[in-house]
């Protein structure tokens, strides 16, 4: 076997390439085995973390999914609770409008039982009841005055009052009593209470007061029932559970 003759680093690199057994045999003479293993290592490592990285796109696929299905499951509750609002909505409504229908009634219900305790409202106040006058006694009085000052709407309303007693104190002088009565007094009813008391005096030349009844009162006319400006008179609920 011929000797290969080595001068420079060129034939050297020579000499490797003719003889492969050379080179794996210088490099195992130069490298440690971790370095000599690190190729299959490394090419582990990428298999494993490729395996891994496959887990993890199969993870977030999955977590992906489960989104889709939250998402999906909140728009129903959405939907659902849209659904809720709008039956509450109608439902508001229906009772907005069951209160409006249940108003008048309700008023009517009271100004009935105040009528029948027309009596005990005066003798509440410190008055004995004479009579009480209907519209046909109101709408005479009203025309035996000049009222010409008296705008026609406040007239009408003065004509529909809700109860007008006349009555004595307890000196026997002749009074009038101007009741307005609703199942919640309010300030409505104290203001039309007061004005009609003034007509009334100014009608008949007689001491008037200005009473306002109620089963509840509006704790804004408070006020006026300790100034003195209109009288409270509670009605009796079981006055109400009678008709």
């Amino acid at each position: 076997m011929t000797m290969a003759t080595i001068n420079t680093i060129e034939d050297l690199f020579r000499v490797l390439d003719e003889n492969p057994q050379w080179l794996e045999a210088l490099r195992a003479r130069l490298l440690t085995r971790e370095l000599l293993e690190l190729p299959e290592k490394f090419a582990q490592f990428v298999a494993a973390t490729e395996q891994r990285f496959d887990k993890v796109e199969q993870h977030l696929g999955n977590v992906e999914q489960r989104l889709d299905n939250v998402e999906q499951h909140l728009g129903n509750v959405e939907q659902r609770l849209d659904n809720v609002e709008q039956r509450l909505g109608n439902v508001e409504t229906a009772v907005e409008s069951l209160r409006d229908d249940l108003a008048p009634l309700k008023g009517t219900h009271a100004r009935n039982a105040a009528l029948r305790e027309a009596d005990l409202i005066a003798e509440e106040l410190g008055f004995t009841l004479v009579r009480t006058l209907n519209q046909q006694d109101i709408k005479a009085l009203v025309q035996s005055q000049n009222t010409a000052d008296i705008p026609a709407n406040e007239l009408q309303s003065f004509r529909r009052a809700d109860l007008i007693m006349e009555a004595t104190n307890r000196t026997g002088e002749t009074c009038y009593l101007a009741v307005e009565i609703s199942f919640t007094a309010n300030g409505r009813d104290t203001t039309k209470a007061v004005r009609n008391a003034g007509f009334l005096s100014r009608f008949t030349g007689r001491r008037c007061r200005a009473v306002v009844a109620g089963l509840h009162r509006d704790r804004r006319i408070q006020t006026s029932i300790e100034s003195g400006a209109v009288s409270w008179y509670q009605l009796d609920p079981q006055a109400l559970e009678a008709e």
